[in-house]
């Protein structure tokens, strides 16, 4: 198990997400997005994400997960040995913050999660010919991700939180 693979498996199981299932395509969206998310927070695994279907992808992150999970299963255990800084620590502590469902909300942790990742990703990495609005973010949402037409409310909350954790601040990112 290389070191990047025993950081991610550390980071994963802060996250919560130590038992790796990759079962459906929710687990697999679920890990996508929380490690793009953690990495927003501040702690940077190394990977680099592109714009696909669901929002921020990173095809190495889906390789290192796969071969992670293949070395556990052999009981590769070389993790143990290590444990994630207090720095790593606190950067996962604030992105479960932002992780968490909002009460009252009809919407699964998969959606939101994706959500969250697609809102950021488009504010703060997309290619914009100049500073984009909140609005023309959002719209940009809508035009690709139709399931979130109708759920402005829902919207507003990811924003918010974004915004409350300062992820939607290019100043912030040098924290």
């Amino acid at each position: 198990m290389d070191q990047s693979r025993i950081l991610l498996k550390l980071a994963l199981d802060e996250i919560g997400l130590g038992e790796l299932k990759l079962d459906t395509f929710k687990d697999r969206l679920c890990i996508q997005k929380k490690v793009y998310l953690v990495q927003t927070a501040g702690l940077d695994l190394g990977y680099r994400y592109n714009w696909y279907l669901k929002g921020p992808y990173c095809p190495k992150l889906t390789e290192d997960v796969y071969l992670l999970k293949g070395e556990l299963e052999k009981e590769e255990n070389e993790y143990k040995e290590y444990e994630l800084n207090e720095k790593a620590k606190e950067c996962i502590k604030k992105a479960k913050k932002i992780l968490d469902l909002p009460p009252d909300t009809q919407i699964d942790e998969a959606e939101w999660v994706e959500l969250l990742a697609s809102l950021h990703y488009l504010k703060m990495i997309a290619y914009w010919s100049e500073e984009p609005s909140k609005k023309s973010v959002i719209e940009k949402l809508l035009n690709v991700k139709s399931q979130f037409r109708g759920n402005q409310e829902l919207i507003e909350k990811a924003w918010s939180r974004l915004e409350n954790f300062k992820l939607l601040n290019k100043k912030s990112l040098a924290n």
